[in-house]
């Protein structure tokens, strides 16, 4: 769209140099933008992304990628995903979201089209998680649009965890809901280093595995290796890799071997981390 010449490959030597890896985070493709466009393109991953946010920007023509779940619902590919949308436009009088999905197509260039309340509902499944690619020139625009919440990442994690909450008290059973609460009170906890945030996390990652979170989720989002190692609970972490490891997708996560090295390191298995980090490497 702003008229780079990188191929697909040349992203993926960086991104993604095994191609089964099952994983690319928003935060790691804007990384990408930033390392290695030499400041002809810039970039930007946030949480808390709202729909009302999305149309201003491709308004202003800028498409966002928004990361959500989605259920495929064909036979080679049962159950739930973590997949990226590619936003180029909207429609309020029909509440119709236009994307690109390199997956789903159509593939005729004419897009996909959701629902509003469709987009809301999968979108959540990710913290309402999107990045956005922009010109050096665009920035201001960018800044204006994504406001001061969103600009400090304290006041964004905040934020989503407020939301978040407030969406446990509407919907008690929704594990995606107590799942954001806990990346986000994760996410305080690192950069405040305030440990309580790390124990609510821990909390609110133990009530969305007790209501069932999809058996795909540690493919995508990491946070509670974070929570866990951080209140001494190494055996947990263990586990959910284990878990993790026992599909061959599963398998092919490199940061699922990463956080099973540092709970063994804990317990004192050097060896097994060793092994652990290894594997991460490989």
């Amino acid at each position: 769209y702003h008229g780079a010449t990188v191929t697909q490959e040349e992203v993926a030597s960086y991104l993604k140099p095994n191609p089964e890896d099952r994983n690319v985070s928003p935060w790691q493709i804007a990384d990408y933008v930033n390392e290695t466009t030499f400041g002809q393109f810039k970039a930007g991953a946030y949480a808390g992304g709202t729909l009302e946010m999305v149309k201003q920007f491709v308004a202003a023509g800028l498409p966002v990628v928004i990361e959500k779940g989605y259920y495929p619902n064909v036979d080679n590919a049962p159950g739930w995903w973590g997949h990226y949308l590619t936003v180029f436009g909207y429609d309020d009088e029909k509440e119709e979201i236009y994307s690109l999905d390199t997956y789903l197509g159509p593939f005729d260039g004419s897009g996909r089209v959701d629902s509003y309340e469709e987009i809301e509902l999968y979108w959540q499944q990710f913290n309402y998680a999107f990045y956005i690619v922009y010109e050096p020139q665009q920035e201001a625009l960018v800044q204006q649009i994504l406001g001061p919440t969103l600009l400090d990442e304290q006041a964004m994690w905040r934020n989503t965890a407020a939301i978040a909450e407030q969406q446990t008290r509407q919907e008690p059973d929704n594990a995606f809901a107590w799942f954001n609460v806990g990346t986000s009170l994760t996410q305080l906890g690192e950069l405040t280093g305030e440990p309580q945030y790390y124990q609510g996390g821990a909390q609110a990652f133990d009530t969305a595995r007790e209501i069932g979170l999809p058996p795909r989720m540690l493919w995508y989002q990491f946070r509670p290796y974070y929570a866990y190692l951080k209140t001494g609970r190494y055996q947990d972490i263990i586990d959910l890799a284990n878990a993790t490891l026992e599909t061959q997708g599963g398998r092919n996560v490199e940061e699922t071997y990463w956080h099973k090295g540092h709970a063994l390191l804990f317990l004192g298995d050097v060896a097994g981390a060793a092994e652990a980090y290894r594997e991460a490497l490989r």
